[in-house]
């Protein structure tokens, strides 16, 4: 168990340095090739990483999901993911229609464009908040298509569902639906239960036993599919797929090694993802359109400051938490849930 944990908690480090280091290359003449690469699994991971994280809470509660109070459990995660959505989508909308002129995707002060943040995700101020309502909704599918499922418990039937949210994803009938970024619900849907059935039967512990191989594999595939596999049909979920077994590999040989260079970030991860926009917005448009720096200047500022700033904001809330303040500022980021 106490390795699971790590595990988890070393996939969450990864997928948010990741994920930072994606938003940290404006200004780039041409998408570097390690961006191209990180964008192949970086987000299928984070939903992998949940569906991954239920099935062990519920494991570790002794309960089945389909028990799960439907209500209390949906009120915890719209506290989790949809009230610092709309508290910190709407502190970021003033300051992006003020400095609209740095901003890739410039915002106007009205009523509008306010508006429509709430009804199209993708809108948000924050752009990466797009992940916040996608996975509410994600977390309200499964919580209803339990019910229905509940009876199911022969692996066969898992395969079946688990091939059926595969075809799901690749032949997306909601795909040119922007609303409530219900097309992305559909889209992700697949890997938040791949992470569940991984959890389930044990399959990322027997990972565990060719490291090196694996690691030597996945990687090699990683480099080939960026470099030299053309596209197909269905690459995009392969990609994903290796993507994720890499990460899951480099958790297990994280592990192995006992090393410790990632352990100051868990438990931040969730702060981090919150709060690394102000930062990188500042380095990235502010600071580059001013001076001009390269973007690799801006871009260093921005992976570092979108690492440091949010983990020094979460250690602060931690050790405040008892206080009135760290109590108002927690629930309002969803940091309490």
């Amino acid at each position: 168990m106490q390795n699971k944990n790590t595990l988890i908690s070393f996939l969450q480090a990864f997928g948010i340095v990741l994920v930072v280091l994606g938003h940290s290359r404006q200004g780039a003449p041409e998408e570097p090739l390690w961006s191209v690469w990180l964008y192949t699994f970086h987000m299928p991971l984070f939903m992998f990483i949940s569906g991954f994280l239920l099935r062990h809470t519920q494991e570790r509660k002794g309960n089945r999901l389909a028990d799960i109070p439907a209500g209390q459990f949906l009120r915890k995660k719209a506290r989790r993911l949809l009230v610092p959505y709309v508290v910190l989508g709407t502190l970021a909308f003033v300051p992006k229609v003020l400095l609209s002129r740095f901003a890739v995707h410039p915002l106007y002060l009205s009523f509008s464009d306010y508006a429509r943040m709430w009804v199209y995700p993708a809108e948000n101020p924050i752009v990466q908040f797009w992940f916040l309502p996608t996975l509410f909704l994600i977390f309200l599918l499964v919580v209803v298509g339990t019910r229905f499922l509940k009876e199911v418990h022969h692996p066969d039937k898992h395969l079946f569902i688990l091939a059926a949210l595969l075809a799901l994803h690749l032949f997306n009938p909601l795909r040119e639906v922007r609303l409530f970024n219900l097309s992305s619900a559909v889209h992700h849907l697949f890997y938040f239960a791949l992470g569940y059935y991984v959890c389930r039967y044990r399959l990322a512990e027997r990972m565990n036993r060719h490291l090196g191989t694996g690691i030597c594999l996945t990687g090699g595939l990683s480099l080939l599919f960026v470099t030299l596999i053309p596209d197909f049909f269905g690459k995009e979920v392969l990609m994903a797929v290796n993507g994720i077994a890499l990460s899951l590999l480099l958790g297990h040989l994280y592990i192995q090694r006992k090393w410790h260079f990632l352990h100051h970030l868990f438990g931040a991860s969730y702060a981090i993802y919150l709060f690394s926009w102000f930062p990188q917005a500042a380095c990235q448009q502010v600071f580059l359109g001013l001076t001009h720096a390269p973007w690799q200047v801006g871009g260093v500022l921005a992976f570092f400051t979108g690492i440091y700033i949010p983990l020094f904001i979460h250690r602060w809330m931690s050790r405040h938490k008892q206080g009135h303040l760290g109590r108002c500022l927690a629930w309002m980021t969803g940091l309490s849930a």
